[in-house]
């Protein structure tokens, strides 16, 4: 693949990005490169850039699930935490007084 593929495959995700059609972006390839491409290639292109957006609202996802997990873990650990000082207090009063 020369560069000028690349270059024509990295254009016509950027227009599919845009939300172009694929008519569209066959005139503007012809314009920019003197060819297109064929509307199959399109398509595949267009799947892949539809997942990748899947993908990356997933992930987006996933870290605020993560970000919200560590906050009750930290939470959580911090009222053991106080919980156990408070025993080991009572537990020192409770020895100190018999």
């Amino acid at each position: 693949m020369g560069k000028s593929s690349k270059e024509k495959i990295n254009y016509a995700v950027e227009l599919l990005k845009q939300g172009k059609t694929y008519r569209e972006i066959q005139k503007e390839l012809k314009t920019q490169f003197g060819s297109t491409m064929s509307f199959s290639t399109l398509q595949k292109l267009n799947q892949v850039q539809e997942k990748v957006i899947g993908e990356n609202s997933r992930i987006q996802e996933l870290e605020q699930e993560l970000a919200l997990f560590k906050r009750l873990y930290f939470e959580l650990l911090k009222k053991y935490d106080s919980l156990h000082e408070q025993e080991d207090n009572h537990n020192g009063i409770s020895k100190k007084t018999k």
